[in-house]
């Protein structure tokens, strides 16, 4: 049931922007799926799951430029880096929240938290395998805007995060992976 409405949702909301961003001169990216299609798979994703944890990590964002190409650069770039922050967050609040039940003690996550922190840049060099699932486009004023929204596997992501902790205490990293469910 819970998935029929969620579908239903993500269909109504997808048709809603679309009109919008329609209005507004957007378009797809040539080559790729009409408006509608590309954002109903975002919002599908956005949506998904797996436990406490995000099934896919969406990052979104835009560029501009007078170059069609660097705009969108641009606007990738800047979503990927939205996906590692999105992880970051994740790992923090993850590591709040059993803090409040306590598996793991203050200064475990306070180690974890830092950690977390430092290895933003390590997080972004490792998103390798980003899928874009929204790619449009318009030109105002002699400048090529582009919007994008990328999508990252959450059980990548997991995995990204728990190499971060290679070389940390053995018992820190796998309360982690108790928290990940990995």
């Amino acid at each position: 049931m819970a998935k029929k409405l969620i579908e239903q949702k993500v269909l109504k909301d997808a048709k809603k922007q679309a009109k919008q961003l329609k209005k507004e001169g957007w378009q797809p990216a040539p080559g790729t799926l009409p408006l509608e299609k590309q954002l109903t798979e975002v919002y599908t994703r956005m949506y998904t799951y797996e436990g406490r944890f995000p099934k896919y990590f969406i990052g979104r964002s835009s560029g501009s430029s007078t170059s069609a190409g660097m705009a969108r650069k641009q606007a990738l770039t800047r979503a990927r880096v939205d996906v590692a922050s999105q992880m970051k967050l994740e790992v923090a609040a993850l590591t709040e929240e059993t803090d409040m039940n306590t598996e793991l003690s203050a200064g475990e996550v306070e180690t974890v938290a830092k950690m977390v922190d430092t290895s933003q840049t390590m997080i972004q060099q490792s998103l390798g395998r980003t899928e874009v699932v929204l790619d449009i486009m318009r030109t105002t004023g002699g400048k090529t805007e582009s919007q994008v929204a990328v999508s990252y596997d959450g059980n990548l992501a997991k995995e990204t995060l728990l190499s971060i902790f290679e070389k940390e205490d053995a018992q820190i990293k796998q309360k982690l992976q108790n928290l990940l469910n990995k």
